[in-house]
């Protein structure tokens, strides 16, 4: 299953955005043990995408019998840095969740008439990541 979706440059479009990936991902059969965990970094993504990018974005949702892969593109070059911010900060921690609770993760920049950034990750569906195993049971 495959689907996209345009996400409008604002922060009041991640809310509208995560819930149409969760339907998307149910429709799709993903797993309930997965289905937090790819809501929750889906909208870290688009937080991302609409709070440091450049229109317009697109959110795409690509589900196969070995792993699902949620991307994002926008009109920006600059790569999401991966940080690791103290207990008290406010933020900064997006692309540190992706990276630890995804299988694996990256951007990519495509050239088609016009420069667009593509930031994803992929969860296999026999993966667990090791900061999750304690909270999930698998079937």
């Amino acid at each position: 299953m495959r689907a996209e979706t345009s996400v409008a440059p604002a922060l009041s479009a991640v809310a509208p955005a995560r819930r149409w990936a969760r339907e998307r991902l149910v429709e799709a059969g993903v797993e309930p043990s997965r289905l937090e965990v790819l809501v929750l970094l889906v909208s870290e993504l688009v937080t991302n995408a609409v709070a440091h990018a450049d229109p317009p974005v697109v959110l795409r949702v690509d589900v196969d019998d070995v792993r699902t892969r949620i991307e994002v593109t926008d009109g920006a070059r600059e790569e999401p840095v991966l940080r690791n911010p103290p207990p008290t900060a406010l933020g900064g921690r997006g692309v540190m969740f992706i990276d630890r609770l995804s299988s694996s993760w990256g951007t990519a920049v495509e050239e088609d008439g016009v420069a667009v950034k593509a930031v994803w990750f992929e969860l296999r569906h026999d993966h667990v990541p090791a900061d999750l195993a304690r909270f999930v049971r698998e079937p």
